[in-house]
């Protein structure tokens, strides 16, 4: 044990190294205080163990350790004035010197040990005058007055407000003070050492670790940047609790062994056991964890919250959204993972429809929906202000007039607290939250996470708001050019139509007119079915009928007929072998019709295509090259603005037909693209796949 006790004083003295890595006074003193709290109860520890057990060689560890500890007990009082000095940083020289006192102390240790043996502690034991011993309590005696006079300096210039955060430390650590002057000052007049004060010695030093370990925990005094992670910290918490149960009862069993005793079997499985079905039982409380992360998130970290872990995993939610619903949904989920209640209820709308409730909880949707006008008072309120909060206490007449509404929110749905969703001055939704169920209340953490995921949310209700209105703007605009061209050929039909009734009772006996009549009527019937193919090509309902097919066969039945309707255009094609396709006849000859009627359009009668097509084994494609000696497509067409639709380079163009075969060429299963040869002619390039044949 002695050993343990010397391994343990050493661990605590190697720790004052990490002094070195610290800049600022503020985390000295916090590596002070954490020193502080470690040496306490290992003092205490060491006083029961000696009064108890009396061993050799305890003296040499006694005086070891008192030491050590006036010198980690200096530099806390140290620190601790130094740290209300902001621009004053401490003296390089403080470290190596510490580290020195300590170093020689330990070869003074080892001397005792190996040099100067002592007897066993007796009930009294005595020291000679200017013995090691003597100027031990005269240096502890000399510590504890100077770190009297500096927490006294601490406290007077502590500002009014905070000396309540730091009351029981100052207590505990006068305790410390008195207790130990009274020791030194006992031991250096009557030149002896009692046992009996080491009972005394550890009670007192276990009661000023417990008044300073509280103001550490209640104040949060240590509050400073951990950068361990809460999930890190969150996944040790039930090991850590299960091995200290397991720790208790060991230390429970040597305790029994040593007075004689023994631990029956069955109770040591059984408390076990129970540990075992503890530890299941908090790894199966979803409830239970929750507590434990809000007990950590608010007792040991600066922030409640791990604001960018929330931010991010809120980013990476909505990177899918393309709806308000599912942006709600997003937002709803990560404040259920990050807030600690189980009421949250958002509304959406805007000031001239209202706001409604978009996301009610199981328990909810039996309740009355309450839709909030734009010019309710809440709403007015929240666009003036970041939240409402019910149990906060009111400090003007805005916030007591709007105190009524969220009272009946309450009463609905349980709701306590309302934070805006903002964008820009655009109030978009809101935000209601109901009570923690850790009985907590809350603080600015959680309006400030409510800000940033509300600012983010509101962002993206924004987006998936004006990508809806573009997509309507789209869609009408598209309808708009489709009405001009249909309105075209229809007028044009009836204006025919129109001049041929008025001219009909003069000259309904002219055979010329009636051979221009009937031949007014079919061109009017023309432009109609023209009309009717075009509508009908937009109603994207052609589904193919897969099929194989030899390209050849199909290139001289129905290819070559078209051709021979568009007046001396000449084709020449180049296929030898024959091509299987797995494809549908009737689209493949829509887009073999719409591409040699664009050709033809394009360069007249003198135009002369050239159709190719091969096999891609490495790919299992067909691919259909189809070139034209025309003048070609317009540069800011290429390489995909010709199939959007409405797009076109012809006066009399539509800019359907293009969009139409792309559309056609992918539900085939295939791809097509379009260029310009290096005669400044239009080439197409389709691609089918093959036939299994």
């Amino acid at each position: 044990m002695i050993q343990l006790f010397y391994t343990l004083n050493l661990l605590l003295l190697s720790s004052c190294l990490l002094a070195f890595r610290l800049k600022t006074n503020e985390r000295l003193l916090s590596l002070s205080i954490v020193q502080t709290l470690l040496f306490l109860p290992l003092l205490a520890w060491q006083y029961l163990y000696l009064y108890y057990t009396r061993p050799s060689q305890a003296l040499p560890l006694l005086f070891f350790s008192e030491t050590l500890f006036g010198i980690v007990w200096f530099c806390l009082a140290h620190r601790m004035r130094r740290s209300t000095l902001t621009t004053v940083q401490e003296s390089r020289f403080f470290m190596p010197i510490q580290i020195a006192i300590g170093s020689a102390l330990f070869v003074l240790t080892s001397y005792y040990l190996t040099i100067h043996p002592l007897a066993l502690i007796s009930e009294n034991l005595v020291f000679n005058l200017y013995d090691k011993i003597y100027f031990g309590a005269f240096f502890l005696l000399t510590c504890m007055l100077y770190s009297a006079w500096r927490l006294e300096e601490f406290w007077r210039v502590l500002e009014q407000g905070r000396r309540w955060e730091y009351k029981f430390l100052i207590i505990g650590c006068y305790l410390v003070c008195g207790t130990f002057v009274w020791a030194s000052s006992y031991r250096l007049t009557y030149q002896c050492l009692p046992v009996s004060h080491f009972t005394l010695l550890a009670a007192l030093m276990l009661m000023a670790w417990f008044l300073i370990l509280y103001a550490v925990i209640r104040h949060r005094l240590l509050n400073r940047k951990m950068f361990i992670s809460r999930k890190v910290v969150y996944s040790f918490v039930a090991p850590s609790f299960f091995a200290i149960y397991l720790c208790i009862l060991g230390i429970i069993s040597i305790i029994i062994n040593r007075f004689g005793l023994s631990l029956p079997f069955v109770l040591r499985w059984f408390f076990l056991t129970i540990g075992i079905i503890g530890l299941g039982l908090f790894l199966c409380s979803a409830k239970l964890r929750r507590r434990v992360q809000f007990f950590i998130s608010t007792h040991f970290y600066v922030n409640k919250y791990e604001y960018r872990d929330e931010w991010l995993a809120l980013s990476h939610k909505l990177q899918g959204a393309l709806t308000e619903a599912e942006v709600v949904a997003a937002l709803q989920e990560v404040l259920a993972e990050s807030l600690y209640t189980n009421n949250i209820l958002i509304w959406l709308g805007d000031m001239e429809r209202g706001y409604k409730p978009v996301s009610l909880n199981s328990n909810q949707e039996n309740k009355p929906i309450t839709t909030l006008s734009g010019d309710d008072s809440l709403i007015l309120f929240l666009k003036e202000h970041p939240y409402f909060y019910l149990r906060e206490r009111k400090t003007d007449n805005a916030q007591a007039a709007v105190e009524k509404k969220m009272t009946t929110l309450y009463l609905d749905f349980n709701l306590v607290l309302m934070a805006p969703l903002f964008i820009g001055d655009q109030l978009v939704g809101l935000i209601g939250l109901g009570s923690e169920f850790t009985g907590g209340r809350y603080g600015h953490d959680d309006f400030d996470l409510l800000t940033a995921l509300g600012t983010q949310t509101a962002s993206a209700l924004l987006a998936v708001r004006m990508a809806e209105k573009l997509a309507h703007l789209r869609e009408r605009q598209a309808w708009d050019k489709l009405s001009a061209f249909v309105l075209h050929d229809v007028k044009n039909a009836a204006t025919m139509l129109s001049l041929i009734r008025e001219n009909a009772p003069d000259h309904i006996q002219n055979p010329e007119f009636q051979q221009d009549m009937l031949e007014a009527v079919d061109d009017a019937l023309v432009r109609i079915e023209k009309v009717q193919k075009r509508l009908s090509m937009l109603k994207g309902d052609a589904a193919p009928i897969f099929q194989n097919l030899e390209f050849g066969s199909f290139f001289n039945e129905r290819c070559l007929k078209i051709c021979a309707k568009l007046g001396r255009m000449q084709v020449e094609s180049n296929f030898t072998t024959k091509i299987w396709l797995q494809t549908d006849p009737e689209l493949l000859e829509r887009i073999m019709e719409n591409l040699l009627l664009n050709a033809f359009e394009a360069g007249g009668d003198r135009t002369t295509i050239r159709i190719n097509i091969y096999k891609d084994e490495a790919q299992r494609e067909a691919v259909i090259d189809i070139s034209d000696n025309g003048p070609g497509i317009a540069e800011d067409l290429l390489p995909n603005a010709l199939f959007d639709p409405f797009k076109t380079s012809r006066p009399q163009g539509t800019g359907i037909g293009l969009w139409h075969v792309q559309q056609l060429v992918s539900s085939l299963k295939g791809s097509i693209s379009a260029g310009n040869s290096e005669n400044g002619g239009a080439i197409f390039v389709i691609k089918l796949p093959l036939s299994g044949e």
